[in-house]
């Protein structure tokens, strides 16, 4: 290149608007340049974020000695020239620049999360935690804090003993009990349910039950009749009969709803309670849970149905069993094996949102002491970590006396 050849340089200006960096312009040179390029960019904002749109101008200055067409493709040739790219580095670096601002958002995020926790009362996040260790569900944890959030003041917050003695007690009113039903004679007492539950054992204590009440009370015994349905699982008819003997019950085993139907037809003008015992299947057999429904399909006769639930059955699966055993009808729930757990939240929040009423409980394998009427205060007591006194609890829910 000649040494006396003029080579304007190339010069940016951004604003607002075009108008804005013209006025600027002409303030510092006057008539003496010229705009060759302008384009709208991106500026400020905070990580990447809430960035301002404007005008970059490109311009270079005139020089006297040289005409603007000259200044303007001298100008023009060298942004051509400087604005050749490797894409395949800019591709690379918009990516880099693109991930590392995706990282920035996650952590923004969990900062925000972080945030929202913080800003929970200290009373609300231990009621949380104290409610996650008894097993509630999020659902029933969810209602608690809301209701938390909603109905108490700061200075009620700022009590955690009667914070704790508030969520008792709308824990306690969350429980559903069954009401006492009284059924035309004979009354048919069916138990159905999930496999490996206790429902044989179950169906022992209650009738036992019923015959050692009447005779501390000095009342005639009932007629007591057991049939069993189950013929899935092995030794169930012999147990069955183990615990006829004993009470000096009779004990019959019906193969088909043919045969169901004649025994109650056989039995109905003598007995005043007929317990049946049926197959335990999987919430997931929907096939044989059909089955064993048209079995127990008997014209004429009120069913006084119970679905049996462990204590300790995880919430998704209880919620499944639930839902699969309610073309039974049944009236309420009987919860065993109490005494295989001590959180028993998983039960109480499904329970809860399912609308079902709980009639019993039994927390161990003697016939018939381990079975009671389902209790509220007994449920409050088993709280864990809970500090809320019995007296209180006693207070609040007198019904169970």
């Amino acid at each position: 290149m000649n040494s006396s050849e003029y080579t304007p340089t190339t010069l940016t200006m951004t604003g607002k608007s075009v108008d804005e960096i013209r006025n600027r312009l002409w303030q510092e040179y006057g008539n003496n340049y010229r705009i060759i390029d302008q384009q709208t960019v991106l500026q400020g904002g905070f990580l990447g974020l809430f960035q301002k749109s404007c005008i970059k101008v490109s311009f270079v200055v005139k020089d006297r000695g040289h005409s603007e067409q000259e200044d303007f493709s001298t100008a023009k040739e060298s942004i051509i020239k400087n604005s050749k790219v490797d894409y395949s580095k800019l591709v690379v670096k918009q990516y880099n620049e693109l991930t590392g601002m995706m990282a920035q958002m996650n952590s923004q995020i969990e900062d925000l999360k972080i945030t929202s926790v913080e800003k929970k009362h200290p009373s609300i996040v231990k009621i949380e935690k104290l409610l996650e260790d008894n097993e509630f569900t999020h659902a029933f944890i969810n209602m608690i804090s809301s209701k938390l959030k909603n109905e108490s003041t700061l200075e009620d917050l700022n009590d955690f003993e009667q914070i704790q003695e508030k969520v008792v007690g709308w824990i306690g009113q969350s429980i559903k009990l069954a009401p006492e039903v009284y059924y035309k004679i004979p009354h048919i007492i069916v138990l159905v349910g999930p496999t490996g539950l206790g429902k044989t054992t179950t169906i022992s204590k209650m009738a036992a039950k019923l015959i050692l009440d009447a005779k501390k009370k000095g009342e005639p015994l009932p007629n007591v009749r057991l049939i069993t349905i189950d013929h899935t699982r092995v030794g169930a008819e012999a147990q069955l009969r183990k615990f006829g003997e004993l009470m000096h019950v009779r004990v019959d085993k019906a193969e088909s709803p043919v045969d169901l139907n004649d025994i109650i037809q056989e039995c109905k003008d003598s007995a005043d309670y007929i317990f049946i015992d049926t197959s335990g299947f999987s919430p997931n057999d929907y096939d044989n849970i059909a089955k064993m429904r048209n079995i127990l399909n008997l014209q004429g006769f009120s069913l006084d149905t119970y679905l049996v639930v462990a204590a300790s059955t995880k919430a998704r699966d209880l919620k499944k069993t639930i839902e699969n055993f309610s073309l039974f009808n049944f009236n309420s729930v009987i919860i065993t094996k109490c005494d295989e757990t001590t959180s028993y939240g998983n039960v109480l929040s499904v329970l809860y949102e399912s609308n079902r009423t709980i009639a019993y409980i039994t927390d161990g394998q003697k016939v018939p002491n381990d079975i009671k009427k389902a209790s509220v205060r007994e449920f409050l007591y088993r709280l864990s970590d809970f500090t809320v006194s019995k007296v209180y609890i006693d207070d609040m829910f007198p019904e169970d006396e």
